[in-house]
C-alpha cells in the first residue's frame, strides 16, 4: 500500500487478519446445538413475517416475542465466525465465499422478484406499465426488492469488517466486554433504521449480537459451566422486557427510527439478547432426536428459506387482497381469527418454501447454492 494514501477498509481488515490469533481447543466442526439454533432462528424470523392483524386482534405480547428474530441469526453468525473461520482466517477467501453463497443468490432472487412485482403492480394494482416501472425503480433504490432482504447488504458489510472482528478476538477480556457494552448502549438508543434501509445504522445496531456470539464461542467452556446463572438472568430479561413493551409502553414490534432522534430504550434488543441465551439452553438440553433431525434439515436450507419465503408470501398477500375486494372474504380482527390465520400464513410460506427448495435443488444441481442459497 502506498504510504501517502489513506488505508481502505480492505487494507485494515487484511492487516488485522495477519495479527497473531491464539486458537482455542474447540474443534472447527459445527456444534449440534447451534445447528438446532439456526433452524429455530429461521422459524422465528418467518413467524415474525406471518403476523396478521398486527395491533388489531393479534396478541401484542406474542407479536413482540416473534418479531425481531434477526438478532438471534446474527448471534449465530458471530458464533460460527470464531468457531469455524477464525482459527485459519483468510480474508479474501472468506469474502469470496460469502459473495458466492450470500450475495449472488440475493441478486438472483431479487431479479426474479422485480419481474414478479412488475406483474403484480399491473395485474393486481391495475397500473400502467410505465407506472409499474416507476414503482419497481422505487424498490430498487432502497437497496432490496423483497422486504426481508435488507439483511443481505447489512450482513455483507458486517463480513467486510471481519478483520476487525478478528482483532477484537485478540483483545483482553475486559476490553472486549467494554466494547460490547459500548455498542450495546449505542444499539438500544439508535434503534433500527426506518424501513431497515440505512445499512450503516443496521451494522451498528446488530454488532453487539455478532460480538456476543463470538465471545460465547471463545469462552464456551466457561459459559457452559456457569450457564444456569445466565439462564435465570435471560428468563427474567425476556419476561420483564416483554411486559414493559407490551403491557406498559404498548409498543408493537421492533423499534425503528432515524439514528439521531430520541425514541426511548429499545426493549426488543434487550429481549432478543436474552432469547439467544434461552435458545442455547433449549437446543442443548431439550431437543429430542426427531425434532433435532428436522431442525438440522431446516438449518441446512435456512438461507434458501430466507430468500424464497417472501415470494411465497406474495402469493398469499395478493390472493387475500383479491378475495377481499371481490367480497369473498370479510375483514376479521378477532383473536381466534388472528391466531389461526397467522399460523396458516406461517405454514404456507415456511413449508411452501421448504417444498419449493426440494423441487428446485434437483433441477438446479450444482448451481443450486449459487442461485437460491442452498
Amino acid at each position: 500500500m502506498n504510504l501517502t494514501q489513506k488505508p481502505t477498509l480492505i487494507d485494515i481488515t487484511e492487516q488485522a487478519a495477519k495479527q497473531p490469533f491464539t486458537p482455542t481447543a474447540h474443534s472447527t466442526t459445527r456444534l449440534t446445538e447451534f445447528e438446532y439454533m439456526r433452524g429455530l432462528a429461521i422459524i422465528l424470523i418467518v413467524l415474525g413475517h406471518s403476523v396478521i392483524n398486527t395491533n388489531d386482534g393479534f396478541p401484542l405480547w406474542l407479536e413482540n416475542i416473534v418479531r425481531g428474530g434477526t438478532g438471534v441469526f446474527v448471534f449465530i453468525s458471530g458464533f460460527f465466525f470464531h468457531h469455524v473461520f477464525a482459527q485459519r482466517f483468510d480474508y479474501r477467501r472468506f469474502m469470496a465465499k460469502k459473495v458466492l453463497n450470500v450475495f449472488v443468490p440475493f441478486l438472483v432472487v431479487s431479479a426474479f422478484a422485480i419481474v414478479m412485482n412488475f406483474a403484480v403492480f399491473m395485474l393486481v394494482d391495475q397500473v400502467s406499465a410505465a407506472e409499474a416501472a416507476v414503482m419497481c425503480w422505487q424498490l430498487v433504490k432502497q437497496g432490496y426488492i423483497l422486504f426481508p432482504h435488507w439483511y443481505i447488504p447489512f450482513i455483507i458489510v458486517t463480513f467486510l469488517c471481519s478483520g476487525l472482528h478478528l482483532r477484537y478476538l485478540t483483545l483482553p477480556l475486559l476490553t472486549q466486554l467494554s466494547i460490547l457494552a459500548m455498542f450495546t448502549i449505542l444499539s438500544v438508543v439508535i434503534h433500527r433504521p426506518h424501513g431497515n434501509a440505512n445499512v450503516l445504522q443496521s451494522v451498528v445496531y446488530f454488532t453487539p449480537f455478532y460480538l456476543a456470539g463470538m465471545l460465547y464461542s471463545l469462552h464456551r467452556d466457561w459459559m457452559k459451566k456457569h450457564y444456569r446463572y445466565f439462564f435465570v438472568a435471560a428468563i427474567l430479561t425476556v419476561i420483564s422486557t416483554v411486559w414493559l413493551q407490551s403491557g406498559l409502553l404498548l409498543h408493537v414490534g421492533g423499534y425503528h427510527k432515524a439514528a439521531f432522534e430520541w425514541g426511548g430504550i429499545d426493549l426488543q434488543f434487550i429481549q432478543k439478547m436474552g432469547l439467544c441465551i434461552l435458545f442455547i439452553g433449549f437446543c442443548s438440553h431439550l431437543v429430542r432426536p426427531a425434532l433435532g433431525k428436522h431442525l438440522t434439515m431446516l438449518a441446512s436450507i435456512s438461507f434458501a428459506i430466507f430468500f424464497l419465503h417472501p415470494l411465497i408470501s406474495m402469493i398469499w398477500g395478493n390472493a387475500t387482497y383479491l378475495l377481499l375486494n371481490a367480497g369473498y372474504l370479510e375483514p376479521n380482527t378477532t383473536l381466534l381469527y388472528s391466531l389461526v390465520s397467522s399460523l396458516a400464513l406461517f405454514v404456507f410460506q415456511f413449508y411452501g418454501s421448504v417444498w419449493l427448495i426440494g423441487k428446485l435443488k434437483p433441477l438446479l444441481g450444482t448451481k443450486s447454492r449459487l442461485l437460491i442459497g442452498a
